[in-house]
């Protein structure tokens, strides 16, 4: 009699421990995340970039003036060794070189590992800009000055100041954007590691340290010199260049540090 009671009794048991066990191979299962910081600092060569009319110059020795540089960091993709990335959803991110806080930012739920490095998009996807403009919020919003109303799309970098090397003083207007081929200036950069590893563990922030060499938008595959720089402020081929130059060599990882 006693063990049939006792049947009953251990059926109940093991089932408990299967949906127990069941459950925490579902738990382990989850991937673990991390939260990776970002810092940029917007660079003239080795000087830091200041707004306040101090002149700088080029390797051709013309000088210039920066009274604006904003410009968008977007879908931003962290790469692994063994060539596996995660690319994070909704990152949008405008770097206004007069707002200090818009040059530190976090990306959140990155799957923890070991990564050797990143890309990120300068400027802003054509899918962003579908629907009522109006409706963008925070650094999307339209009102940041970083929007063609008339092109309906982002401006992905703008730079603004004077060349003072030239006789008179030359205004230096440089706004880029553009989705539409042959004139699309949407470039990816991917500064390197250098053999440093981003360490991503649950619980911690992770920096990436990023430098952005203003010189880099006049100087890359295509060389300008100041006193004949186009006034960019459309798609066009030159706006091209630009974007190819800024691409090639503007952004550098200056540091990877652990939390």
């Amino acid at each position: 009699m006693k063990k049939y009671l006792l049947l009953p009794f251990l059926l109940v048991v093991f089932g408990a421990a299967g949906v127990l066990n069941s459950c925490k191979k579902d738990a382990d299962s989850q991937p673990t995340v991390g939260t990776v910081s970002l810092e940029l600092a917007n660079m003239v060569g080795t000087q830091p970039l200041a707004l306040d009319g101090t002149a700088y110059s080029t390797a051709s020795g013309e000088t210039f003036t920066v009274s604006t540089l904003k410009y968008y960091i977007s879908n931003i993709t962290f790469a692994k060794a063994d060539g596996s990335t995660y690319a994070a959803p909704g990152e949008y991110h405008l770097i206004d070189a007069s707002k200090s806080a818009s040059t530190n930012f976090t990306v959140s739920k990155v799957p923890t590992g070991d990564y050797t490095g990143v890309s990120f998009v300068v400027g802003v996807d054509s899918t962003t800009t579908k629907g009522d403009p109006l409706a963008l919020s925070g650094d999307l919003n339209p009102a940041n000055a970083m929007y063609w109303a008339w092109a309906t799309g982002h401006i992905f970098l703008k730079l603004e100041g004077t060349v003072t090397s030239a006789s008179p003083n030359k205004a230096l207007v440089c706004h880029i954007g553009g989705y539409r081929q042959p004139y699309s200036a949407l470039v990816t950069a991917a500064p390197s590691f250098k053999g440093s590893t981003l360490q991503v563990r649950s619980g911690t922030t992770p920096k990436i340290r990023l430098s952005a060499d203003v010189l880099k938008i006049f100087d890359g595959p295509t060389r300008f010199t100041l006193s004949s720089f186009p006034t960019t402020m459309m798609p066009s081929a030159a706006s091209v260049q630009v974007a190819q130059n800024y691409a090639a060599g503007m952004f550098a990882v200056a540091g990877v540090q652990a939390n």
